[in-house]
Parts: C-alpha cells; sequence; structure tokens
C-alpha cells in the first residue's frame, strides 16, 4: 500500500465538483472530475480507472495544482503549441484571397505558383490545399466543355425539346 495523497486544496470539494459540471471542454471536464475525486479522498489508482487516463497522467495533474492550483492544471492543453506559425503573412493571405476571388488562381496549383512567385515561399500541393481549405478558397475549376457541344441543342433539351 501506498503513502496517503497530501495536497494543500485551495478548492472545497464543492466547487470542484460544480466546475466540473458545468464545464464543456472535455480536456477540463476530464481533469476536474479527477481532481473532485481525489479531493472526495478516492486514490490515484481509483481516479486514473475511473477517468480513463493512467496514473501517471492524473499524478502529473496533481502535481500541477500543487505548483499553481486549479487554473495551472486548466490552462495545460494537451496537443502542444497550437501547431506551426503560418508560411504566409495576413497581408499575403490577404492578396492570395483576393486573387481567388477575381479568378487569377483557380487551382492549388496555381496557388502553389503564386506563393513561389510573389511571396517567395514553398509549398506542397497539399500544404496549399490546407490554405485554401482554412481560407474558404474553392479549389474547382469548371469542367471543359466540348467543341462540338450546341449551346441552343443543349436549352432546346433542357426545356423537354
Amino acid at each position: 500500500m501506498g503513502r496517503r495523497l497530501r495536497i494543500d486544496w485551495e478548492d472545497t470539494e464543492q466547487s470542484l465538483h460544480d466546475r466540473y459540471q458545468q464545464a464543456t471542454d472535455h480536456q477540463d471536464r476530464t481533469r476536474l472530475q479527477a481532481l473532485w475525486l481525489l479531493r472526495k479522498g478516492r486514490s490515484l489508482s481509483d481516479v486514473s480507472s475511473v477517468v480513463g487516463k493512467c496514473y501517471e497522467t492524473v499524478r502529473r495533474w496533481t502535481e500541477w495544482y500543487r505548483s499553481g492550483g486549479l487554473e495551472e492544471v486548466l490552462s495545460r492543453r494537451h496537443g502542444g503549441s497550437g501547431g506551426r506559425e503560418p508560411k504566409l503573412s495576413e497581408e499575403e493571405e490577404q492578396a492570395l484571397i483576393e486573387k481567388a476571388r477575381e479568378g487569377e488562381l483557380r487551382t492549388i496549383w496555381d496557388g502553389v505558383e503564386w506563393a513561389r512567385s510573389e511571396a517567395d515561399t514553398e509549398y506542397s500541393y497539399w500544404g496549399m490545399r490546407h490554405v485554401f481549405d482554412r481560407l474558404d478558397l474553392k479549389k474547382k475549376v469548371p469542367r471543359r466543355q466540348s467543341p462540338d457541344a450546341d449551346p441552343e441543342q443543349q436549352e432546346a433539351w433542357k426545356k423537354g425539346g
């Protein structure tokens, strides 16, 4: 049997329970549930089983609580710092949006070429596709039309003729 868990609690059991009940973010909710159960007197191994996290993770949360309280636990985010810095500046992204809206950039490859020539930045096809998705730019070009197509016949056909 291990040592009894010792934490100088800044929060009451009821305040932790209330914060747990009100939390909408899944990371915050899981951590608050774990702290609430620990505050109630449950062991680290019991709490780790209930919240579905490994023992070391719950122990790490208690260390964060000891060092900075509840706000320290909730300020830590799983997943790192939020990703890479964008290669294009905000001004360059706005210019890209304008070019696409004017119809000058009709494909992802056009965006890759634009970034290379105008922004002096290298993008792969998939990197630029991610930029297009993030900026909500369309990556479609109109379908080619056959030179033999007769627009008048097509209109007549659409009208049921």
